[in-house]
């Protein structure tokens, strides 16, 4: 497994907030409550152990009990999307408990307390449950984009993207199916995955890559990689990936159909892993050239110099669970869906397919993505 000084500080920073959250469970558990010290102990205990879950889950894949990690990977995530809505819905309803303290003076503080509790618990675990339902249920999302270039055979190509699988400890077996059965349906010309495609370091991962290998794609199946798969071991994730039936591009350009796809290494690889090709490529990218461009980028990073007709990320799976959205727009002004940058330069940004961490999707539902790029017949 690759790391770096940044990904042990990102790590640090993650632990600080995640355990932040998790004490302030425990703060307003003691508060509402009253419980004795020893059943405080066990508690603050259990919470250390889960807030430490995805440490405990890489150590366990990386020593290859994979039973023990899909069960720690199940318990620890499904809290972890648990604690981050109570959070919210908590320090939200604080706001009424104020509001209510300056209208009835008289009322019982432990009263409120206590109820605010169960009502923000609740409503978080009906969330979650929602959420876990939703992220198995895959949208399609139908794009017809015309173009000016001639395109190869008939003037029509489609292009089916998939994003953020995360094939892995939790997404596999079973949880691929609606997948897979999706894009088989969509039967594309092209079939693009842009980045995380695996998540994980597994044994007897090889026949999940054959279930995506078996997909058809008449003129290619193209691959880029993303931060995931730097994370879950470069060459693991290769080796996944091209067993998939993908061919990868890593700061690579190949011709198909009359179009070009350029696809870019992600961003992690400048640090772990320099293809040694970042330069020849910049300048690739900038190039004029004949015909409709491609461009796949895991990260919707936009380089002004690049010259493309369509760019496909991924990456920030439209928030995954609301409102933690709203901290990703931060960094990345668009979450999903397509944005024209200039005329007849567009970017779209997938919601992807999968989960990273919690298996649970709340108001960023799932998605697969059919392009029908609609251009001239060729002369």
């Amino acid at each position: 497994m690759n790391v770096d000084i940044r990904t042990i500080l990102m790590l640090a920073v993650f632990l600080g907030l995640y355990g932040g959250i998790n004490f302030y469970f425990f703060s307003r558990v003691r508060s509402a409550f009253h419980f004795p010290g020893e059943i405080s102990i066990v508690l603050l205990g259990i919470l250390i152990l889960l807030v430490l879950t995805p440490i405990i889950v890489r150590v366990l894949e990386a020593y290859h009990f994979e039973y023990a990690a899909r069960t720690a990977s199940m318990i620890g995530y499904i809290w972890m999307a648990f604690i981050f809505l109570f959070f919210f819905l908590h320090v939200s309803m604080e706001l009424i408990r104020l509001i209510h303290r300056l209208l009835v003076p008289a009322a019982g503080k432990t009263q409120i307390q206590a109820g605010i509790f169960f009502i923000a618990a609740c409503l978080a675990i009906g969330l979650v449950i929602y959420g876990y339902i939703d992220a198995q249920c895959i949208r399609m999302r139908n794009l017809t984009i015309s173009t000016n270039e001639p395109l190869l055979p008939d003037g029509k190509i489609r292009i089916v993207q998939i994003s953020d699988v995360h094939v892995g400890i939790l997404n596999r077996n079973s949880r691929l199916t609606p997948i897979l059965e999706s894009v088989r349906a969509t039967n594309p010309d092209i079939l693009v995955s842009t980045g995380d495609l695996l998540d994980g370091e597994l044994d007897n991962i090889m026949k999940d890559a054959a279930r995506f290998a078996a997909l058809p794609a008449k003129y290619g199946k193209f691959a880029i990689l993303g931060n995931h798969e730097y994370y879950a071991g470069l060459d693991r994730s290769i080796e996944f990936t091209q067993a998939a039936g993908f061919t990868i591009l890593r700061d690579d350009v190949v011709r198909v159909a009359g179009i070009t796809i350029l696809g870019s290494d992600d961003i992690t690889g400048r640090r772990f892993a320099e293809t040694g090709k970042r330069e020849g490529f910049k300048k690739a990218q900038s190039e004029k050239r004949d015909g409709f461009v491609l461009l796949l980028k895991h990260q919707p990073h936009i380089d002004p110099s690049a010259n493309f007709h369509l760019m496909l990320s991924g990456h920030t799976h439209g928030g995954q669970i609301y409102p933690f959205g709203l901290l990703v727009k931060i960094y990345f002004p668009h979450l999903h869906g397509l944005i024209e940058i200039l005329p007849n330069k567009l970017l779209y940004i997938s919601r992807g397919a999968g989960t990273w961490g919690p298996p649970v999707r709340i108001f960023a539902p799932p998605e697969i993505t059919v392009i029908d790029l609609i251009g001239k017949k060729p002369t």
